[in-house]
């Protein structure tokens, strides 16, 4: 929708009439493959309706939430036994205004939330260390 620009979805409103909300990418729609990205979009557009999208909701819905809506929550979407899992490894901070806001946040104490709010809204493909599919390593991060 943000790139026909034909409306914002009200995810509260959604869920209030029981529809189930999830996070996927389209490329033929939407402005990135990335589920971090798509992450960040999600709390600003909900933002923009006045509601504060939690980061862990937002990761919820980019993981089992999508397994759930998908009906493949007995095979995808949560590192168990018995379920296939292709998986990101992700530095927390990257970049001077990410990493400053970072340590703010171990520095405080705060919760977990706080530091994935972080990760969630400034991070990027910087942050990305590695990729796993079927837990072999496809892709690191030269360092």
């Amino acid at each position: 929708n943000l790139v026909w620009g034909c409306g914002l979805l009200d995810w509260a409103h959604g869920q209030r009439e029981g529809v189930a909300g999830s996070l996927a990418s389209d490329g033929g729609v939407g402005t990135s493959l990335s589920m971090q990205r798509n992450m960040q979009d999600a709390y600003k557009i909900q933002a923009l309706l006045g509601t504060r999208l939690t980061a862990g909701k937002a990761l919820y819905a980019a993981t089992l939430g999508a397994a759930q809506a998908l009906g493949l929550a007995h095979e995808i979407g949560q590192i168990e036994p018995d379920h296939m899992a292709d998986l990101t490894v992700w530095d927390w901070a990257r970049g001077p205004v990410a990493e400053h806001r970072d340590s703010l946040a171990c520095q405080a104490h705060a919760s977990l939330h706080e530091r994935v709010f972080a990760w969630m809204t400034l991070g990027d493909e910087r942050n990305l260390v590695a990729t796993l599919i079927r837990g072999v390593t496809v892709y690191q991060t030269p360092r």
